[in-house]
């Protein structure tokens, strides 16, 4: 009998260690990970506290992969300058290029838009409406870049004397409150924001001029310091999050429909 209990103890044990020895073996993480703060992808709010589409999405992520991550919050430039030096292993919302892609795996998952809010329901909704009207005028930030499609639409109107613009976007927000101008050129995240600051901005219909022109934003992970295991991990629930429609759920939550609908990757898009 103690011959049994001793030998059903090991049995038992050893049955445990099955478990629990690749369990520590592929532990995922700690991982550094930085946000940085821009509209509704990761911001401040009124009670001080950070909320936002990434940070929601890195939480998901974590409950998910059961990867673990220390974030930190990062200018632009600081991130990318960390990641290539080796202090920083993943960031978000980050831009495709060939460059980024021989120091990170990019992961996508939303994309980001420029909408027009018109002033009033006078106002032409599309392009071409709004650019034969010639006593209407468009605002936008100074130095601003967007894609060829509204580039040319831009210039059109810039020729024209329909153009007023703002140093930044709280100037050309308050501007267009003031009714300076018909139209206000603004990205989908920040135009989500400014309508949780300030109801007002709700009332305003917004029209998309470019609809095929669009920004993929990343999952980015460090090739060198996040290994393929964990990134293979991690890809799979980024697009597990966007098969289930949990990415949606939480795009809705900060946007409102209309508008998640427009940072919705198309099912077209490579999952990388």
């Amino acid at each position: 009998m103690r011959y049994s209990l001793k030998f059903m103890r090991r049995s038992f044990l050893a049955s445990l260690l099955l478990f629990v020895l690749p369990a520590i073996a592929h532990a995922c993480g700690p991982y550094r990970l930085a946000f940085y703060e821009y509209a509704s992808l990761y911001h401040r709010d009124a009670d001080g506290q950070y909320r936002g589409i990434d940070k929601d999405v890195v939480e998901e992520l974590a409950k998910r992969s059961g990867c673990r991550f220390n974030t930190v919050l990062e200018s632009r430039a600081r991130t990318w300058a960390l990641l290539e030096s080796g202090g920083l292993d993943i960031t978000v919302s980050a831009l495709i290029t060939p460059e980024r892609e021989r120091l990170v795996e990019l992961v996508p998952y939303l994309q980001s838009r420029r909408v027009v809010l018109l002033q009033n329901r006078s106002v032409p909704t599309t392009s071409e409406a709004f650019l034969m009207d010639a006593k209407r005028n468009l605002l936008t930030v100074r130095a601003s870049r967007d894609g060829p499609q509204m580039e040319a639409l831009l210039a059109q109107l810039r020729e024209r004397g329909r153009i007023v613009e703002a140093p930044d976007q709280p100037t050309a927000i308050r501007a267009f409150k003031a009714g300076r101008a018909d139209a206000l050129l603004i990205g989908v995240t920040s135009l989500a924001l400014v309508r949780q600051q300030d109801p007002d901005f709700n009332s305003y219909e917004a029209a998309i001029w470019a609809p095929t022109e669009r920004v993929v934003g990343a999952f980015a992970m460090s090739r060198e310091r996040v290994n393929e295991v964990d990134r293979a991990r991690l890809r799979e629930a980024l697009q597990a999050m966007r098969l289930d429609g949990s990415l949606d759920a939480i795009m809705r939550r900060h946007l409102g429909d209309k508008l998640a609908h427009a940072l919705r990757l198309s099912d077209a898009e490579p999952r990388r």
